[in-house]
């Protein structure tokens, strides 16, 4: 059995439902599948993202858990800075529901516990259940995260990840509202490659680690080390998750004939932070542009404006990152001393990240 859509999205994550509103929105046909039986669970994020979200996508009321104003690094000297880092930390899993309504309402069609399993000469074989059905799209949208099945389709794959492991804590009444309004950061030689964080949303906070296994790093030791620290008791953990983040910058070819890759698929997340929402979120607008045109003029070629408009928009801000990400690897260090050292040349809330490498 063979269906015809105009463009196919894999992935229902803020790129993948971001990019099926926008086309959607265009006129043309849109059937998004989710590998997921629910979208936006499990929750693989620490859920912080920028102010400046929400200009480019609706952010209810509803999906925000926590207003942020600061952020506090903790370097491994014990030095502590605070900088302004406006933003919120986000109930994810219903703000992804609403990415997905609203991609339903511009006209989209969602099916979950969906698996895009193999491409044919026409198209796409997908799973659903016992039932395997070929579409046949003119594009196709690859927003299916780091370990892209879509990406393999091009050999356009994310090879360097920071692997992170996060729990959701009980914060305890007498918690300061200054203080839940403020991000910690927090760099140690066990984090190898990466950092510890704690983001409080509410009557509850994300507490995680993010580390280079290929530095060293242990993701259960480091997060062990950090709850220690942070003295957080076993009985305040109410959940626990996980996965990799590409670190490595935006993959060569985004775009390859009729597919094109967007968000972690396409390693569009920052390589010294991880931060990923705001990117796939752009992303995914800017790939449901380009995929309605394509489709409305009948010419793959048009897909190009993609990738170059991406590039034009965020594609310095992560090589810099890139750069920075390179010189901390190779100066990552088990002394406090040294370790801050790279850190203030690479960590973005020092002046200096702001300069080059040389």
């Amino acid at each position: 059995m063979a269906e015809r859509v105009d463009v196919l999205v894999v992935g229902a994550g803020p790129a993948g439902c971001t990019a099926a509103r926008v086309a959607a929105g265009q006129g043309v046909r849109v059937l998004v599948v989710e590998r997921r039986p629910t979208v936006g669970l499990p929750v693989q994020c620490a859920e912080y993202v920028p102010a400046q979200i929400v200009a480019s996508v609706p952010l209810p009321e509803m999906c925000i858990a926590q207003r942020i104003r600061r952020m506090r690094t903790h370097l491994p000297t014990d030095e502590t800075v605070e900088t302004p880092a406006p933003g919120y930390v986000l109930h994810r899993a219903l703000w992804d529901k609403m990415l997905a309504v609203a991609a339903c309402r511009a006209g989209a069609e969602i099916r979950t516990s969906t698996r895009a399993m193999e491409r044919t000469e026409k198209g796409v074989l997908v799973r659903q259940g016992v039932k395997i059905t070929e579409i046949i799209p003119q594009v196709i949208i690859g927003a299916d995260g780091p370990l892209s099945t879509v990406g393999r389709w091009i050999e356009q794959v994310n090879t360097e990840v920071i692997d992170t492991l996060q729990v959701e804590v009980a914060l305890l009444p007498s918690t300061a509202d200054g203080e839940r309004e403020c991000t910690q950061v927090y760099f140690d030689p066990v984090y190898r490659g990466g950092y510890g964080w704690f983001f409080p949303k509410g009557d509850t906070a994300n507490v995680g680690v993010g580390v280079n296994r290929k530095l060293g790093g242990d993701p259960a030791q480091a997060l062990a080390h950090l709850l220690d620290r942070l003295q957080i008791r076993p009985g305040a953990v109410l959940g626990h998750t996980g996965g990799p983040v590409p670190c490595g910058g935006p993959l060569d070819r985004p775009w390859v004939g009729e597919i094109i890759l967007v968000g972690d698929a396409a390693g569009h997340t920052h390589p010294i932070t991880g931060a990923g929402i705001f990117a796939a979120v752009v992303g995914g607008t800017l790939a449901g542009q380009a995929a309605a045109r394509a489709v409305q003029t009948g010419d793959l070629a048009v897909l190009e404006e993609y990738e170059r408009e991406w590039t034009s928009f965020m594609g310095g801000p992560l090589r810099h990152a890139l750069r920075k990400r390179r010189y901390l690897d190779q100066h990552w260090s088990d002394d406090p001393g040294e370790l801050s050292a790279a850190l203030r040349r690479t960590w973005i809330a020092f002046r200096e990240y702001r300069r080059p490498e040389p």
